[in-house]
């Protein structure tokens, strides 16, 4: 589902285990991805789940989102987290970062963590409604 200019859902299905980095999450295969992506927000979100049960939400710090009918952009800011169904946060890459960090990076970054980490609740369920939306 796209709508240009404003957010996209794109479904994946995974065939091969996938391990994530920094967490004890493991994807078997079949677990069904739904991209999140949403023009103006500062961060994307992959939502997973494996028999209908939700083993995550992994959330990408982003910058610049576009989304046209055709691809969508964003600039990745490195920094991830990870919201279990518990509604617990994990932060992780944030030792990734660079010293020289553009500023505006910088800032975007900790105003994103802030806004995750401190009402994961209200992330989890914009990301359920937009699935309801979607099935």
């Amino acid at each position: 589902m796209v709508e240009p200019g404003v957010r996209a859902i794109l479904r994946s299905v995974l065939s091969a285990e996938r391990r994530l980095e920094g967490t004890d999450l493991t994807l078997l295969p079949g677990t069904a991805t739904l991209g999140h992506f949403l023009a103006g927000r500062a961060y994307t979100v992959y939502a997973f789940s494996k028999d209908r049960a939700v083993l995550g939400y992994y959330c990408s710090i982003a910058d610049e989102v576009s989304i046209s009918p055709e691809r969508i952009e964003y600039l990745d800011l490195v920094v991830d987290v990870l919201i279990r169904p518990s509604g617990d946060a994990t932060v992780l890459d944030e030792d990734e970062l660079p010293e020289d960090l553009d500023p505006r990076h910088r800032k975007t970054i900790n105003t994103t963590l802030e806004e995750l980490t401190g009402n994961t609740r209200r992330v989890v369920a914009e990301v359920e409604e937009a699935v309801r939306a979607f099935r």
